[in-house]
């Protein structure tokens, strides 16, 4: 699925169509009045499910799909107590969401026409999305390698979600982060670039030494594509980029493996560039440039030493020898290493490689 397509999808599945959908699809009376209170009784925790489970199930009933955003609206506006620190609310709303989320995931894959099966799933996934609670991301893990691009995306953007991870780090909870990790790691071969996007996101952010892992096989999989001229999306590699010159200027053990991504992913950036002028689309050498730019920008000059704008002028300049000079200066070639004295491995003699491919 082209990247077009795919934010068509997720636009129109969020889009708020709130003329289409009444105003009292799920009641919300008695839930408001659960989130007011200091203190939860048994009426107020029947509420919570009772709610959960109306909401959900007008989501996995609906053959309206026009009025679902409006449902998930509803739904995520009562998610949390008004009562700062609440605990009660929290705990029920997140044991109830799961019992019927979890619950209605299984009947949605049985839903027919397909199309219906997916438009369902892929809504609870944002619902899910929304709620950014940790307690529940066994859910979407299971829909990460799902046989539809937009259902798989939305189950990554789940377990990468800023807020989720950030609540997983803080509350020292290894072996979850550890499990979504693994299971990142197994889609990374045949994942989109958004999806890459998000898991090179969320291999950046975890604290845990499976995140270099996972960040340098994404950095494998667009070295890749680069190699054999298939990569898409190319300002994504700005990303990929960053996130290892973040490990390269660390004092982490695994510096010289993410040198060396870091490295060739630049050079074969370069690289298309350079070479890629007649067969490249503007939007793809817009794209590059970017990369390019914002690379020189936001990263060499934290791991040189010392402020650059060698690209950027041979870029405006128009001036591909510059350009080319400017990375064998960086990177190294066949007659002298890189300033950046980058480690490319040993070649068969035992010898170290001074340059990238």
């Amino acid at each position: 699925m082209s990247i077009k397509s795919l934010l068509i999808i997720v636009c129109l599945a969020l889009l708020p169509l709130a003329f289409t959908s009444p105003a009292n699809a799920v009641d919300t009376r008695a839930i408001e009045a659960a989130r007011a209170k200091k203190v939860l009784d048994n009426a107020d925790f029947q509420a919570i499910d009772a709610f959960l489970a109306q909401g959900v199930g007008e989501i996995l009933a609906t053959q309206d799909f026009s009025s679902i955003s409006n449902i998930r609206s509803i739904i995520l506006a009562n998610s949390a107590s008004n009562e700062p620190g609440q605990v009660q609310f929290a705990d029920q709303f997140s044991e109830s969401a799961k019992k019927h989320i979890s619950a209605a995931l299984q009947s949605a894959d049985a839903l027919t026409p397909p199309g219906r099966s997916f438009r369902v799933i892929t809504n609870l996934l944002m619902l899910l999305d929304g709620f950014a609670d940790p307690r529940l991301v066994d859910l979407p893990l299971k829909y990460i390698d799902y046989n539809n691009s937009v259902v798989s995306y939305w189950a990554v953007h789940c377990v990468t979600n800023p807020d989720v991870v950030d609540k997983l780090n803080s509350s020292k909870e290894p072996d979850t982060v550890r499990q979504i990790a693994r299971r990142l790691d197994a889609v990374v071969a045949t994942s989109s670039p958004e999806t890459l996007g998000l898991i090179a996101a969320f291999a950046g952010s975890i604290t845990v030494s499976d995140g270099e892992d996972l960040l340098l096989k994404v950095a494998d999989r667009r070295i890749a594509s680069y190699a054999d001229w298939s990569v898409q999306y190319e300002l994504l590699d700005a990303t990929v980029l960053q996130l290892l010159s973040d490990k390269v200027a660390s004092s982490n053990p695994g510096k010289s493996a993410a040198g060396r991504r870091f490295g060739q992913l630049l050079s074969y950036v370069f690289q298309r560039y350079i070479k890629g002028a007649d067969r490249l689309s503007q939007s793809q050498k817009e794209q590059l440039v970017s990369v390019l730019v914002e690379t020189e920008k936001s990263s060499l000059g934290k791991l040189t030493g010392k402020p650059r704008s060698g690209i950027k002028k041979a870029i405006e300049s128009a001036d591909s020898n510059a350009l080319l000079q400017e990375h064998n200066n960086l990177l190294g070639n066949e007659t002298k290493p890189g300033e950046m004295n980058i480690d490319y491995g040993k070649d068969s003699s035992g010898n170290a490689i001074m340059y990238p491919l």
